[in-house]
């Protein structure tokens, strides 16, 4: 495994009390976003969060009940923190997630992480009770005593905040949205400079500037003017294996700041099917386009490019992609999980 080296302005290990302490590291990532131009018009360019904010809150948590909703309600499911105080929007005022942790090996022998996934929080009460969005009964993945982190949510006015005075009212971006009226689909978004700078989506005629993008979350800006518009976005580095969910269709974003592999971005497991595909967009070549890929389980399992007929497992997904997923016949809400594992130690020497 790797020792992680990019674009960072801590990574600090000290020793305290004969055990080691370790500040998670803190970086930043530039995404250039290609300009369009008269010849060929607007140009696309995916991005990826790979960085998270930080850490608000962390201890343990107690999942509740599910509450299976009537659409077009969200499902959600209870969690309890306990021995806290919050104010009744201190979770909600800004978007935040909540990341539970996945049952690992006990005491944590192996030195890894236990996974993480995030969950958007709908509500929370003054004494520590949580409302969490949920696809699916959480007590099937998750133990009914697990742990949690709260961070901000990434949004639109996050993400593109560094780039803002750049960006052109014929811009577009696109989000894939799971749970669009009328089925899955792309909803697409614009930035108005007036009054002070606002969000728009475009589908549905209204304010976006709270839309989060989350974490295993691609999106798609459509660059109209012909410059470039640099993005800096800051954050931590993941320290645990992200997990992602894609029962269906789904953009399927980076979850590290470095390049990794499409073998290792968990996809394979054993409810991949014959018909699944990936499709992973290529903007280097003359005409910009999507490659698709599919997953075959001779010679131990390998991934083939379509297009070329060659193996492509250590195809690389930079950090500023995304990946195309559709499972033909889907899977069931809550095993669709994808966990990428970290290609790099975040605390190696």
């Amino acid at each position: 495994m790797k020792r992680l080296r990019l674009f960072l302005t801590c990574a600090f290990i000290a020793p305290l009390c004969a055990e080691t302490v370790y500040t998670v590291p803190q970086g930043y990532t530039k995404v250039t976003v290609a300009a369009g131009s008269v010849a060929d018009g607007p140009k696309l360019t995916a991005i990826s969060a790979t960085l998270l904010q930080d850490v608000e809150f962390s201890g343990p948590v107690t999942i509740g009940a599910f509450t299976d909703a009537v659409d077009p309600d969200p499902d959600t499911q209870a969690a309890t923190v306990a021995g806290v105080t919050w104010t009744a929007t201190q979770w909600t005022a800004e978007p935040h997630l909540a990341y539970l942790t996945l049952a690992d090996d006990p005491g944590n022998a192996d030195g890894i992480p236990p996974a993480e996934k995030a969950f958007l929080i709908l509500g929370n009460t003054t004494s520590g009770g949580l409302t969490l969005a949920a696809d699916s009964d959480l007590l099937v993945t998750f133990p009914a005593s697990s742990t949690i982190k709260i961070r901000k949510a990434n949004t639109l006015s996050s993400l593109f905040a560094s780039g803002a005075a750049g960006i052109d009212a014929a811009d577009r971006v696109f989000i894939w949205d799971n749970g669009k009226d009328g089925g899955p689909g792309w909803s697409n978004f614009r930035y108005s400079s007036t009054g002070g700078g606002n969000w728009v989506n475009i589908t549905e005629s209204s304010l976006a500037n709270d839309m989060v993008v989350f974490p295993d979350e691609g999106l798609f800006v459509q660059r109209a003017a012909d410059t470039d518009l640099v993005l800096t976005l800051f954050g931590e580095v993941p320290a645990a294996p992200q997990v992602g969910s894609v029962e269906g269709i789904g953009f399927l974003s980076s979850r590290v700041p470095v390049n990794t592999e499409l073998q290792n971005l968990g996809l394979q497991d054993s409810s991949w099917q014959a018909g699944d595909r990936v499709y992973i967009w290529n903007p280097l070549v003359e005409t910009p386009r999507w490659e698709a890929h599919r997953y075959s389980t001779t010679g131990g399992g390998i991934w083939i490019d379509i297009l070329n007929s060659v193996p492509s497992s250590s195809k690389i997904i930079t950090p500023s992609s995304a990946v195309f997923v559709v499972r033909e016949n889907g899977v069931t809400p809550g095993n669709g999980e994808v966990t990428t594992e970290l290609p790099y130690d975040p605390f190696g020497e």
